[in-house]
């Protein structure tokens, strides 16, 4: 997952630093804190609200769809991590209906 890239051109730098700390994050999955994520996710939200009030004209546009392209990218990769631990889940589940199955 390093190959995550949050930032663009237009990233302000409270932004760049909070993208940098979601990356380091999402390095290793099976170390990940997702509340941490969660919260640093919920952190972004509000600096990218105060950045959008504070530009105007071709910036603000600029911005607001490189975000647009990075919050797919985050949306994605959230439906993935969700997408595989429903899956392992399924599996422990699964393994531990079969162990009861044979005791």
């Amino acid at each position: 997952m390093n190959n995550t890239v949050l930032n663009h051109p237009y990233t302000p730098v409270a932004l760049r630093d909070i993208n940098d700390k979601i990356t380091a994050q999402l390095a290793d999955i099976s170390t990940a804190d997702f509340s941490e994520i969660n919260r640093l996710i919920k952190e972004r939200d509000t600096v990218i609200r105060a950045h959008l009030s504070q530009v105007h004209g071709g910036a603000k546009e600029a911005f607001a769809n490189h975000e647009l392209d990075v919050n797919n990218k985050l949306r994605d990769l959230a439906r993935n991590l969700r997408d595989s631990t429903k899956d392992e889940v399924t599996r422990l589940v699964r393994g531990k209906a079969a162990i009861k199955k044979y005791k």
